[in-house]
């Protein structure tokens, strides 16, 4: 069973220079400024938390059967709440000042008239993602829904690479009050080439957790359970499947564009054929979404956050980042859970 969180984090010998160096050689993107900015920001305390079961956490978070798009949610963080110890207790993410900024800034998004042809991917710090999805789907009018969609692909350890407990804690936090979804009606396994009438479907808004690809340039040593992870075309739909149901805009949303001006690298071929396509990219923050007020102007928004997605090499071109992740995320012996502890989660070595 996993014990008790958080954990003591502490960056393998030279990560902070290779961030510092590594900037300059390549975009900022969010994994980037996660990375340089989490460290210096203490974990959040742990505290005992009222639990689910994985069966209900994931209940929760399910959209309606006919949403054309609750194929891309992902169960694989939430089914490791039934691995939880009895005793374990997690982070209170509440704490974390980038989780009031995305709550703040979704609030204020949830008072405007967005238009429907959008969907949004927002790639904080995993906590933050969760608040602002929750957030702007209980505050947004019942006449303009939306649909979040977890991303999560990765395990809490305690001698995990990055703090997927925290991801977790919020999913459990700001779960909603009630499935979304008939628990009678039966749960698509493939996405529908029936859309519903884009009037009436939640806008998407793909969850993504800035902690996957953090510390990419480090080597992870044996006693580390590698649960950093990348996310694929697979994992969200194709052009034609937005297009289908309306989706000619997609809304990026990152902490702050002073630390984050590019998409992720993971994210970078999507975008590409997203924009090949004819769908528009716009990258916007936390700041810009909170000082919106109703009635806000999205002509405006979007001449400003228009952003065009240029070719580049990325990080998944790496051979050196295949072999620094020892073949592969969860390293040469992956595994779902880890068992006893080994200390501090990164380290160097391997």
């Amino acid at each position: 069973m996993i014990g008790r969180f958080p954990f003591s984090r502490t960056v393998a010998v030279g990560s902070a220079g290779v961030l510092a160096a590594g900037c300059a050689l390549r975009p900022f993107t969010p994994s980037v400024s996660v990375a340089f900015y989490g460290e210096e920001v203490p974990p959040p305390p742990a505290v005992a938390q009222v639990r689910l079961s994985s069966a209900d956490l994931a209940a929760r978070w399910r959209l309606p059967s006919d949403d054309p798009f609750g194929v891309y949610t992902k169960s694989t963080l939430l089914s490791a709440m039934d691995a939880l110890a009895p005793d374990a207790e997690l982070p209170a993410i509440e704490e974390l000042d980038v989780v009031h900024d995305a709550r703040d800034a979704a609030s204020r998004l949830a008072t405007t008239q967005f238009p429907k042809n959008v969907a949004f991917f927002v790639d904080l710090r995993g906590a933050a993602s969760v608040a602002f999805g929750a957030t702007l789907r209980e505050q947004t009018p019942k006449e303009r829904p939306v649909a979040p969609i977890l991303t999560f692909a990765n395990w809490p350890d305690e001698a995990g690479f990055v703090p997927a407990e925290e991801t977790l804690a919020a999913c459990l936090k700001y779960a909603p009050k009630q499935p979304v979804f008939d628990a009678a009606a039966p749960i698509s396994t493939g996405v529908s080439n029936t859309f519903r009438d884009p009037n009436r479907a939640g806008v998407p808004l793909f969850l993504l957790d800035a902690w996957r690809l953090a510390f990419r340039d480090d080597t992870v040593g044996p006693e580390v359970f590698d649960n950093r992870y990348a996310l694929g075309a697979a994992d969200f739909p194709p052009a034609e499947a937005l297009l289908q149901a309306g989706i000619t805009r997609i809304l990026y949303v990152v902490e702050n564009r002073d630390d984050a001006d590019r998409e992720e690298d993971d994210l970078h071929e999507l975008f590409r054929g997203y924009q090949a396509q004819g769908i528009g990219i716009y990258l916007v923050d936390l700041p810009l979404l909170a000082s919106l007020v109703p009635g806000s102007a999205w002509g405006e928004v979007f001449l400003r956050t228009s952003f065009w997605v240029p070719p580049r090499d990325t990080i998944l071109q790496s051979r050196g980042f295949y072999l620094r992740s020892r073949s592969g995320f969860g390293g040469i012996h992956a595994r779902p859970i880890h068992l006893g502890g080994h200390g501090g989660p990164r380290g160097g070595g391997g």
